[in-house]
């Protein structure tokens, strides 16, 4: 699962990266400051729809493995104490801490999202 996943991470930021290039290139090659309606009929494509929501599907993938990684390098015993001795014991309490934190964001930011998409007439 371990090469699948550091494969996947590598996948998805390849995906980020030709995103973002996309974008910046297109602000300099397009007419986006002279018409308003160039960029609109950019983001209204059906392949720019695509293109965003594997974008997004990448971004949150990416982000989630990261996340992950940190957990499993900086939240184990051994790590914890050895930068408070004595306090080994409190290892799975921070994980389960951090995991908590991490999926409050992920439900306030998806909340925030969505009701901005909601409200976007």
């Amino acid at each position: 699962m371990g090469t699948f996943l550091w494969l996947a991470q590598r996948f998805s930021s390849l995906i980020i990266l030709s995103y973002v290039l996309f974008i910046v290139i297109s602000y300099f090659v397009k007419p986006y400051d002279l018409d308003a309606q160039v960029w609109f009929t950019d983001i209204r494509s059906i392949q720019m729809k695509i293109f965003t929501s594997l974008f997004l599907i990448a971004i949150v993938g990416h982000a989630l493995q990261g996340l992950k990684a940190v957990e499993d390098d900086y939240f184990t015993e051994r790590t914890i104490g050895m930068f408070l001795p004595g306090t080994k014991h409190l290892a799975k309490f921070l994980r389960y801490s951090y995991r908590g934190f991490i999926c409050v964001v992920i439900v306030i930011l998806s909340y925030v999202t969505v009701l901005s998409y909601l409200m976007e007439v």
